[in-house]
């Protein structure tokens, strides 16, 4: 569709200058009409006109009537017998005359109407039954009704009309050439036809020219005939396209043929109007159905029929309620046609915020909050008239016994329903900071991630999840459809997408605890950096003394000690060097730590009588670095087989066979002994050490692996290269490299 030229600011000012003319000219046209000083209504049992209010009594000559009396008939003044007083009937002060059961009868209206139009022109004699039963007349001459003196209904009706427009034009406006706020325009269009008119004719204090009545009174059905096929319009091309072009055809030709049936007579009667607005809202309620099915898998499409839905139901469903019903089944209601109006300004209200798509992410909260305090409002009415209408209750008692109806079941009923709609992957405060110091103590930054995002896929539960490069703020985007996170304890930025399983949006709310989990994060994170710069220490701490202390103990006890006890004092010395080198952080080259090992091995061996084949070769492990738990756990594990061939082998060989790959140093070892019993091998038995070996292996992340040879022992050892830190562990190398 072609977008219109104009500006916005251009349209709007038309739009409002056009309300402004109409308002004029429905103000005009109802201070036109002929005023004695009376608001008239028919009478409690419905039967006479009785004087609802009186403007000024010194209007009136004679007895001035007062609120309460009935107004029997009014004639000419002075009282010619040739023109008798016209007696009052209450169907003469109808507000509106589409309530009407036949057409017939809606003629009898129009030409009664002309008749006390006629008779008002001029000074008239109304005719006065006081409350005493006292006959009584008073004079007065009708004039233009004063702009003061224009009740209440006009302007309810007026202004829901001129607030319908201005908002249904603000959104116009915006998207010119949209379908959707087109349409919604149309029906602000038809609704002020059918508010404006009505507000001249039913608020009328008596009569008005028939000739007008009878133009005014179409044009209002016209209006809402209009509002209501433009409003199923709406919901069939919005937030989804439901229906095609030559479909949305339909409508022009339905609202053409209710409207022909409304000026020509046709159908069942006036009160069909009240017909057409039911089925219009039953039509309304199934397409919001069609919408919520077809938005299903579309979380904005669903946030915008939200706004939709719960602004055309509460609308409509009061209107229908209040209007319509009470006409339908012919039961009177407190609350006057002329006031019912003014519940349709929630329908625009609504859906200016639905249509121009302004601060769309706060819908759930609101939306169901309103429509569950609408429901309970309307509860509440409709309890209280039933305990006043059926039991006969006075109305204190009644609305007390209400408000305790209402409180003590819908409400909790509500509450539970509120839970079940709105349940999410929730996590409450008191787990917050577990929660954060889960993600800031993880064992590595791959794994502080990793928890990271799982603790974002508890809460939000989004159908994607990525990493982005912009690192930015913590921010909504795509009318809530995304949430971007800033980097947080080695986490990269992150881009929440469709949360809820593509069921919902992000609200501030979710900001403000996306917000407060960063914090916490973050902070857990500085005192985890806090307790690493303290372990750092404390293991420089523990080098110095290992090097300063026992190092030179054991070092004055080797030049003392004899020869057979010199082996171990070098052994125990080689081991606290390999210490005092992992608490200070400092790596090992594999090619030194495969040479000290071997070198070792084959003295011990050799003073054993057993032969050691252990190829040097060429490994290129002189420029690989291990971490002191690989480096200590490789020479660990290899004493710990040198040890069980020398004391339980038999073996006059061992043969070491050592193969580099690019993450992994593999060891095998075999032998020519006796072998392994199968309990030692299926780990049932702790001799060998083999359980022992096992788990060293295991924490490092390699592995052991015992072979089936025919005679002797086969074990290899498989030792990664790079080293993933024991769980809350940290090694020390990022200890003592974590800045103070």
């Amino acid at each position: 569709m072609k977008t219109s030229s104009a500006s916005p600011s251009l349209l709007l000012i038309a739009v409002t200058l056009a309300c402004v003319t109409v308002s004029v000219l429905v103000a005009w046209g109802a201070t036109s009409l002929p005023f004695m000083g009376l608001r008239l209504g028919p009478s409690a049992d419905g039967s006479q006109v009785q004087v609802l209010g009186v403007a000024d009594p010194a209007w009136f000559t004679g007895s001035a009537p007062v609120v309460g009396d009935t107004l029997v008939a009014v004639g000419p003044y002075p009282e010619d017998r040739a023109r008798p007083p016209v007696p009052l009937l209450a169907t003469d002060v109808t507000p509106e005359p589409d309530s009407f059961e036949t057409f017939t009868a809606l003629e009898s209206f129009y030409q009664r109407q002309k008749t006390f139009d006629d008779l008002l022109q001029h000074s008239v004699t109304l005719y006065l039954l006081t409350r005493a039963g006292e006959q009584i007349t008073a004079s007065v001459y009708p004039e233009a009704r004063p702009f003061s003196h224009l009740p209440d209904g006009f302007w309810v009706q007026v202004l829901t009309g001129l607030a319908g427009v201005l908002i249904a034009g603000w959104v116009w406006a915006l998207k010119p050439g949209h379908i959707g706020p087109i349409l919604f325009f149309i029906s602000a269009i038809g609704m002020a036809m059918s508010t404006s008119t009505s507000a001249i004719y039913a608020n009328r204090e008596l009569a008005m020219n028939a000739e007008l009545f009878r133009v005014l009174v179409p044009i209002n059905n016209a209006g809402a005939v209009l509002f209501g096929v433009v409003m199923f319009g709406l919901l069939l091309v919005y937030p989804v396209r439901l229906a095609r072009n030559r479909t949305l055809l339909i409508l022009p030709v339905l609202f053409a043929l209710l409207v022909a049936m409304i000026v020509l007579h046709l159908g069942v009667g006036p009160y069909q109007l009240y017909v057409f607005v039911g089925l219009g809202t039953l039509a309304i309620f199934v397409a919001i159905g069609a919408q919520f099915w077809a938005t299903r898998q579309r979380p904005a499409d669903r946030a915008a029929l939200g706004w939709l839905g719960l602004s055309i139901a509460v609308g409509c469903s009061a209107f229908t309620l209040f209007g319509v019903v009470p006409v339908l089944v012919d039961v009177p209601f407190g609350l006057p046609q002329t006031h019912v109006t003014g519940v349709l300004v929630v329908i625009y209200l609504g859906l200016a915020f639905g249509l121009s798509r302004y601060r769309l992410f706060e819908l759930g909260d609101w939306a169901y909050r309103v429509l569950f305090y609408s429901i309970g409002t309307v509860l509440l009415v409709c309890v209280d008239a039933a305990l006043v209408v059926l039991l006969d209750l006075d109305n204190g008692p009644a609305l007390a016994l209400s408000l305790l109806l209402v409180g003590f079941l819908y409400l909790p009923t509500r509450d539970w329903i509120w839970r079940r709609i709105t349940a999410r992957n929730r996590i409450e405060q008191h787990e917050l900071f577990s929660a954060a110091l889960d993600v800031a103590f993880a064992r590595s930054p791959g794994e502080r991630s990793s928890r990271w995002q799982a603790l974002l896929r508890r809460l939000f539960d989004p159908l994607e999840l990525t990493e982005i490069a912009d690192p930015g703020t913590i921010a909504i985007g795509n009318d809530g459809l995304s949430l971007q996170l800033p980097p947080v304890a080695g986490s990269p930025p992150l881009l929440l997408t469709y949360p809820f399983a593509g069921r919902g949006l992000f609200s501030p709310q979710h900001q403000g605890l996306a917000e407060q989990l960063l914090a916490l994060v973050a902070r857990a994170d500085e005192g985890r950096a806090a307790y690493m710069r303290g372990v750092g220490e404390e293991r420089r701490r523990m080098a110095r003394d290992l090097h300063d202390d026992v190092g030179a103990r054991l070092l004055t006890g080797l030049h003392t000690a004899d020869a057979a006890t010199r082996p171990t004092l070098q052994a125990a010395l080689s081991d606290i060097r390999a210490i005092v080198s992992g608490l200070a952080g400092e790596e090992a080259s594999l090619d030194r730590v495969l040479a000290e090992t071997r070198h070792e091995a084959a003295r011990r061996l050799e003073a054993s009588g057993i032969a050691l084949e252990w190829p040097l070769g060429e490994h290129e492990a002189d420029a690989l670095l291990l971490d002191y738990r690989l480096h200590k756990a490789l020479t660990s594990a290899v004493r710990e087989i040198v040890s069980n061939t020398i004391r339980h082998s038999g073996a006059k060989r061992l043969s070491v066979t050592p193969t580099l790959t690019a993450d992994r140093l593999t060891l095998s070892f075999a032998d020519d002994g006796s072998g392994l019993p199968l309990a030692a091998r299926a780990g049932e038995t702790a001799g060998y050490g083999l359980r022992n070996l096992r788990h060293r292996l295991t924490d490092i992340g390699g592995q052991l692996t015992l072979g089936t040879p025919r005679a002797g022992t086969s074990i290899t050892l498989a030792v990664p290269l790079r080293l993933t830190p024991e769980p809350g562990v940290p090694s020390a190398t990022a200890a003592l490299n974590t800045p103070a």
